[in-house]
């Protein structure tokens, strides 16, 4: 009896001591207390170059940087240039309190407005009218080839070579002929 009652209290002070380690081995928290962590919205209005933004074009908002940190979905501006509903909404919490960029793209390029919000993180619900002063990105023209005579200029080097030229060809010619003419004759007697 002796026996169990030492058995069952090696296995509780294991299971006791396991609970421990494994209370122990959780994520650190830091000093911060897990916080709700929800998406901002953005709506508002857009310019380009003072007029309202044509209608259709896309509108998204960046965290720091566009490609490697956080793109937000893209929504498409109204007949008037207004907009609505352009979800922030990062999976990386280190990113509240940085700044949110916003873009008018099309496949040639983007524009950054000169507007900026803070990123909140707990739902919030911005109203920012965006002003962009550059032109939206076009494509590069690509340049077209006129085609020029090309006409020896006097004085040009060339020049003077090509009637020496012409007339050796010429009398090779001649020479070619006559030499063709005499072994026609001579074969024909």
């Amino acid at each position: 009896m002796l026996r169990k009652a030492a058995v069952v209290l090696a296995i509780w002070s294991s299971l006791v001591l396991a609970g421990l380690v494994t209370l122990g081995a959780g994520p650190r928290q830091g000093d911060l207390p897990p916080q709700p962590f929800f998406p901002d919205t953005v709506s508002g209005r857009v310019t380009l170059q003072g007029k309202p933004a044509p209608a259709n074009t896309t509108l998204v908002a960046c965290i720091d940087d566009c490609i490697t940190v956080f793109e937000s979905a893209p929504v498409q501006l109204s007949e008037d240039g207004s907009f609505s509903g352009l979800r922030v909404d990062p999976v990386d919490q280190r990113l509240v309190g940085h700044q949110i960029g916003f873009y008018l793209v099309n496949e040639f390029g983007r524009i950054r407005a000169s507007e900026t919000v803070m990123f909140q993180g707990a739902v919030e619900m911005h109203t920012v009218d965006l002003t962009f002063s550059q032109a939206m990105p076009m494509p590069t023209p690509t340049p077209t080839l006129t085609p020029t005579a090309a006409l020896p200029s006097p004085g040009d080097p060339v020049v003077t070579v090509i009637p020496r030229i012409a007339l050796m060809a010429g009398a090779a010619a001649v020479a070619a002929g006559m030499f063709l003419l005499y072994l026609a004759r001579r074969r024909a007697f």
